[in-house]
């Protein structure tokens, strides 16, 4: 079991240190640090850079409490309170123990309340927009993997700053508050959900000219559909993607249409793809056109990164039948395969290509013969012996293979003059425990020797016949 400690414990090490054996305040944090480690006690949120020179709080701290005397003023110095907010933003981006000591003592509340006084302001002045984005952005740090500290009435305050607030600064630095609010907490994702702020996000998607002001509204859009929060054992994920998706879905594939270009081109792309949970939303994505695809993969064709986002809509796309045979009929074959040549020295990319391949093969004989004709064997063949030790690539190599050959046994023989397996029985000596059964399906679709393993046998209890 891990062992912890309090930081006023490792304070009064570090003093002692100093005190009674006379070290510097170098060796006495080395000291305690090492004393503290070898008795297996974790000290990830702990300070561990002590300010001594400060006297007996901790920077951190002081600066909480400098913040909270000058906001009690009525007319608070704008300056002085900006000052200290950079300070404390600065102590939270060190770590998490930082973050942790601030909203110990009580940063939270005096951001929050600071805002509340501002943010329904009918104009603000240029001192009231630096005042807020310095509080959001000291809020976003303060936040980072600890949103637990997001209670009810900060919900409010999102809500009622997206809905009031017309400045794009104070909106972005609110927007990047929001994601960090998001991230590993459900409770907080539906909460803010529940507040409907995808009407929100849906008018921010209209604004013209601000890229900035954009990509951190697809940010928030993303954030809202993860599934990363352990503790919860079901959460809204496919909910909230499917309702974001029907209201916003139409407007961001026009956006694509508009923005070929990275960084923003990526963005629109992963954020329609996180969207794509059912058929309807493919259909709805293909309505507007997946001409922009083409476009894309034509003006950024030895951009990896945009690629990679490419091949993950496509593949989302190809969810629905219909819409995979639209992209299929468009032409998309021979520029898939002429991708994973072009990009087959990138893992990352070469993994998701032949992701594509499978989805766009799957249950499409049709389909396959296209991708034979255009060298695709060739080329997923050369893949797996540029990444043999890549799980990844392995894995949707064998997806695309079987795929590929499943319902057209006529294409094995191209693979078998390729060497394909021998190389999957190699993929299978690495991967067989990771994913075996996978390496197996493509032996057996291309004929070959494999013995599958009988995953369950009955003992014949109480069997009559």
């Amino acid at each position: 079991m891990v062992r912890v400690i309090t930081q006023e414990t490792y304070d009064e090490v570090v003093k002692e240190n100093i005190d009674e054996f006379d070290m510097s305040p170098e060796e006495a944090i080395k000291e305690a640090v090492a004393q503290f480690e070898a008795q297996g006690v974790d000290l990830s949120n702990i300070i561990k850079d002590l300010a001594l020179s400060s006297g007996d709080n901790h920077l951190v701290s002081e600066t909480v409490g400098k913040l909270k005397d000058l906001c009690a003023t009525k007319k608070c110095d704008v300056n002085a309170v900006c000052t200290e907010l950079d300070v404390l933003k600065s102590e939270c981006n060190k770590d998490i123990a930082h973050r942790i000591r601030a909203g110990k003592d009580g940063a939270y509340k005096i951001l929050v309340d600071l805002l509340f006084s501002k943010q329904l302001l009918m104009q603000l002045s240029e001192r009231d927009v630096k005042l807020m984005t310095s509080a959001l952005d000291t809020l976003t740090a303060l936040m980072e993997m600890q949103p637990d500290l997001l209670c009810l009435r900060g919900v409010d305050l999102i809500k009622s700053i997206l809905d009031n607030v017309e400045n794009d600064d104070v909106l972005i630095s609110a927007l990047r508050w929001t994601t960090a609010c998001c991230v590993k907490h459900e409770m907080n994702r539906q909460r803010l959900f529940g507040q409907n702020i995808a009407e929100n996000l849906k008018l921010l998607l209209n604004v013209c000219g601000n890229q900035k002001l954009l990509s951190e509204t697809l940010q928030v859009i993303r954030k809202l559909t993860l599934d990363d929060d352990v503790r919860v054992e079901f959460g809204k994920t496919h909910e909230h993607a499917r309702e974001l998706g029907a209201q916003m879905l139409e407007p961001l594939a026009n956006l694509l249409k508009e923005n070929t270009k990275p960084p923003l081109v990526s963005e629109l792309m992963l954020t329609i793809a996180s969207l794509l949970v059912r058929h309807e939303l493919c259909k709805m994505v293909a309505d507007c056109g997946v001409d922009a695809i083409f476009t894309v993969l034509a003006d950024n064709y030895d951009n990896v990164a945009v690629v990679q986002q490419a091949n993950k809509l496509i593949t989302a796309l190809a969810g629905n039948d219909d819409v995979k045979r639209d992209l299929v009929k468009s032409g998309m074959v021979p520029i898939i395969v002429s991708v994973l040549n072009r990009h087959s020295s990138n893992a990352t990319a070469t993994a998701l290509t032949l992701k594509s391949i499978a989805a766009l093969s799957l249950r499409e004989p049709g389909h396959s013969k296209q991708f034979l004709d255009s060298g695709a064997p060739e080329a997923i063949v050369e893949c797996m012996k540029v990444h043999p030790d890549n799980a990844s690539v392995q894995k949707n190599a064998c997806w695309a293979i079987r795929n590929m050959v499943a319902r057209c046994r006529e294409q094995n023989p191209k693979f078998h003059e390729l060497g394909v397996e021998a190389i999957l029985n190699a993929a299978y000596e690495k991967f067989g425990k990771d994913f075996g059964f996978d390496i197996k399906s493509a032996l057996r679709d291309l004929e070959c020797d494999v013995k599958f393993d009988e995953q369950w046998t009955g003992k014949g209890v109480e069997l009559e016949h």
